[in-house]
């Protein structure tokens, strides 16, 4: 197992109630119902316009994985540019801006609900969310408040999913999905520059995706791996009872996309059967990665969370 029990619990949970509130958000965003009978995807124009954001729409959706693919290779790339040239500040800034744009996005419309019967928060609501996301994002970024950084997780993807799931359809979702499985396995497994970000990230304490650093107690002649080697490559004996400090790690990758596959599914059906169906099955399958990962490993998860959309799909079209 990858993890103890209570790690492992804590990453499946956030990851479920991520999905969850992603489908919350997008349904505050998307006219489900009438996205299902046009076609089309139909935006809750008013909610768009309590955030000041709004998404861009494309007029044949089946072609639109390439407006999602481009940019996460491009980003690739900057990512690794800031790792040659050992420029965390610049990371931290881009990432400390993206997290308020997608608080702010998933914030609005809980916000909306919570606060409509409070005069003045309601009338200046996207003041008081761009308040809150700002605080929020300064504390997960630049005070590294590990609470803080895995709380926001839960929402930042809702509001990543309501700028990109009016982009899709299944067609291209799926497409995405496929490409970004094989991709995943590619930069894990034969190029490892995956890897090298995962490892960039957490040394900058700054990481996209659930970060859990947590102790564990090894007895003599247990091994770990070495610190200077955290791929695994390399394993030493340590001494009795010492602590070692573990880090329990999930890409924002690895929770955006079976959002945005369930976020699609929600505005073509029209309703919640086949999204909450999606999310247990990728649950299932992140879970099963979980159980069956060695310790110190790393592994693509993308295609264990794919293989879990599917899965759903497929039986929700059953049903």
């Amino acid at each position: 197992m990858k993890h103890s029990v209570l790690i492992t619990a804590t990453l499946l949970l956030i990851f479920v109630l991520a999905q969850f509130y992603g489908l919350f958000v997008l349904s505050e965003y998307i006219d489900i119902k009438e996205s299902a009978k046009s076609g089309k995807t139909v935006l809750k124009e008013e909610t768009y316009a309590n955030s000041k954001i709004t998404p861009v729409l494309v007029e044949n959706e089946s072609f639109s994985w390439v407006y999602l693919v481009i940019p996460v290779l491009f980003g690739t790339l900057a990512v690794l540019l800031l790792i040659k040239f050992k420029q965390g500040n610049l990371w931290k800034f881009w990432f400390f801006f993206s997290v308020v744009l997608t608080l702010i996005l998933a914030l609005i419309p809980l916000f909306a609900k919570l606060f409509r019967s409070i005069p003045f928060v309601s009338e200046h609501l996207y003041g008081t969310t761009v308040l809150i996301a700002v605080l929020l994002a300064y504390l997960k970024v630049f005070r590294n408040h590990v609470f803080i950084h895995n709380f926001t997780e839960i929402f930042i993807y809702g509001g990543l999913a309501a700028l990109l799931v009016p982009l899709f359809n299944v067609l291209a979702i799926t497409i995405a999905l496929l490409l970004f499985a094989l991709y995943d396995m590619y930069a894990v497994w034969k190029s490892k520059h995956m890897i090298a970000m995962a490892q960039f990230q957490t040394e900058q304490k700054v990481f996209a995706g659930l970060y859990i650093p947590y102790s564990v107690e090894k007895k003599q002649g247990q091994t770990v791996a070495s610190e200077k080697q955290r791929s695994v490559k390399s394993l030493k004996n340590i001494p009795s009872e010492t602590k070692i400090t573990s880090t329990a790690i999930l890409g924002g990758g690895d929770i955006a996309f079976p959002l945005l596959f369930s976020g699609v599914l929600l505005k073509t059906t029209g309703g919640f059967v086949a999204p909450v169906i999606t999310t247990i099955t990728t649950t299932i399958a992140l879970a099963l990665l979980f159980y069956y990962g060695e310790k110190g490993k790393f592994y693509p998860a993308i295609p264990f969370v794919a293989g879990g959309c599917f899965v759903g799909y497929g039986l929700s079209l059953l049903i």
